[in-house]
């Protein structure tokens, strides 16, 4: 329970960005993030989180990742990889 007014009702939220969607700073400072989505029973997941830098933005659907990065960035897919990129627009398959 909870209401609109308190913090602790924004969890849904906050799980969404670093549970969810797996957006979390990978180095201090946020210098570079980690991303690594976990949409369990979902089909889609769509957010946005805010860095220094500007907003990082993460679209998962289906075989697709689409991702606009203010900062460099390195994707877990949960099969062991990852992959690094630099900052700017990605497209890639999950």
């Amino acid at each position: 329970g909870g209401t609109v007014s308190h913090g602790w009702s924004s969890t849904p939220t906050r799980d969404l960005l670093t549970r969810t969607l797996g957006v979390t700073p990978a180095e201090p400072g946020f210098d570079t993030a980690r991303i690594a989505p976990r949409l369990g029973p979902l089909t889609w997941a769509r957010g946005a989180v805010p860095t220094p830098e500007g907003l990082l933005s993460v679209d998962v659907s289906g075989q697709r990742i689409e991702l606009e990065s203010p900062i460099p960035f390195e994707l877990d897919l949960g099969d062991g990889k990852t992959v690094r990129r630099r900052a700017g627009r990605h497209a890639l398959p999950r």
